[in-house]
């Protein structure tokens, strides 16, 4: 027995049988498998693989059918020469399974599984790789593939079978052991299917962040958001090591250039916190020249024109989800190291139809727009602007299923006009720097 994160005894999944991560996750879905025979027969449907009709199926693992079970992992020369399970028939019939999560597939350690089973009377075997992510290379003949968050879907689908429920119950929790262990560095085990913190379920850190990154494993399957100019294939955060409040990771926009820092350039943020998922555009503190220039272009009055149509951009989705609403945060920051968690010296957030109208309970003060754009033009600190809009975890109706990735691409295709204003202006750097310096000499006059 060992202590759980409270110091209160908690006992040893059930799953939790070997040492290796493959083998954890390999002895769950058999344990499933083996126990349940209507499963079994499911599993193989979704496989589109007919078992021989009227045959007893037996399912092992570690070892060759037919022998008897060795319950010890310790033999490690034998278990890297054997497939990782055997579902199989007494009159030959066989699929082998392979379980990969950091290793990389080997066709030739394929073909030696196919060869044992040969060997052993299994003439016409097949095997089933395994994997988090897509394979990338032909497999030999016999083989099927599928992802690790393949499987998950089909399991969790699988509602009627009680041991179908605990192994989706138990793929999030091996999956987060996986990562903070740095095991699982690419793809997934699970799928994102919203997100469930609230009063019956606290916020934690570490689930947020396995959350944070199967999310953004979704967005950037959101072909959508090529026409917004985000970047689906440039790379995020190399690490997120957050506090214990919050956690965060970006996708680039299609202006950064290749290779530059990401605080040079405009990016979209998935922020999860404690009450509230924010998705947004920021603009941070070293906001290049040309781009810094193209927001702040034609003085105030353009800056508003850009997020009046911003708020409107989003009305489909907050008609959706009445209880998302439009957000612009302004925030000074200073750090103690490049590590350390940021003192924050001042923060105004707002819904900008306080400044453009667009809701009727919402009360126009459009003083805070202009300070967000005055602050923003005369910065002298370690100053962020950000646009987007916040789903909060007690309001949202799309925050706890999965559409809640489509409403975070929506979130920001409604930030296009923004957007355009960037992607346009910055592409004539010498035109726009003359107009925007000088409305921006005009418009301290004018707000001073």
């Amino acid at each position: 027995m060992r202590r759980g994160a409270t110091g209160i005894p908690s006992v040893r999944n059930v799953f939790d049988q070997y040492v290796h991560p493959e083998n954890r996750l390999t002895h769950a879905l058999v344990c499933c498998l083996a126990e349940d025979s209507n499963l079994l027969a499911s599993f193989l449907r979704w496989l589109g693989i007919a078992p021989p009709r009227g045959e007893r199926l037996q399912v092992v693992e570690q070892r060759l059918p037919g022998e008897a079970e060795e319950r010890r992992e310790a033999s490690e020369l034998v278990e890297r020469r054997l497939p990782d399970a055997w579902i199989y028939s007494e009159s030959g019939w066989a699929l082998l399974i392979e379980s990969k999560i950091a290793s990389p597939i080997d066709a030739a350690q394929l073909r030696g599984h196919l060869a044992i089973a040969e060997r052993r009377g299994f003439t016409s075997a097949q095997l089933l790789v395994l994997s988090p992510l897509p394979s990338l290379h032909a497999l030999p003949n016999r083989c099927l593939h599928r992802r690790w968050s393949d499987l998950y879907q089909w399991i969790a689908a699988e509602r009627g079978s009680a041991w179908a429920r605990h192994l989706v119950s138990y793929f999030p929790i091996a999956e987060q052991r996986m990562v903070d262990d740095g095991y699982l560095l690419e793809g997934t085990l699970t799928t994102f299917t919203g997100i469930q913190f609230g009063p019956d379920h606290p916020y934690t850190y570490l689930e947020a962040k396995r959350l944070l990154r199967l999310l953004m494993a979704e967005l950037r399957s959101k072909s959508s958001l090529d026409a917004v100019g985000i970047n689906r294939s440039g790379e995020g955060r190399p690490a997120i090591t957050e506090g214990a409040d919050s956690v965060w990771d970006f996708l680039p926009l299609a202006v950064a250039a290749s290779g530059a820092a990401f605080t040079k350039y405009p990016h979209a943020t998935v922020s999860l916190q404690r009450d509230r998922l924010i998705a947004q555009i920021t603009l941070p503190n070293e906001l290049n020249g040309p781009l810094r220039r193209a927001v702040l272009a034609s003085g105030y009055p353009a800056f508003k024109a850009a997020v009046t149509a911003c708020v409107q951009a989003l009305t489909p989705l907050l008609k959706s989800d009445p209880g998302a609403s439009p957000i612009v945060i302004i925030q000074q920051r200073r750090y103690a190291s490049q590590r350390s968690v940021p003192e924050r010296d001042a923060l105004v957030e707002f819904d900008p139809r306080t400044a453009v109208g667009g809701h009727p309970a919402v009360k126009l003060q459009e003083e805070w727009l202009r300070a967000a754009y005055q602050a923003f033009l005369a910065k002298q600190s370690n100053l962020q602007l950000a646009v987007g809009v916040t789903f909060p975890y007690a309001k949202s109706t799309r925050v706890r299923d999965a559409s809640l990735a489509s409403a975070i691409a929506e979130a920001w295709a409604g930030m296009q006009p923004l957007l355009e204003r960037l992607q346009s202006i910055a592409a004539k750097p010498s035109m726009a720097t003359r107009r925007s310096q000088q409305a921006a000499q005009a418009d301290v006059v004018s707000t001073s």
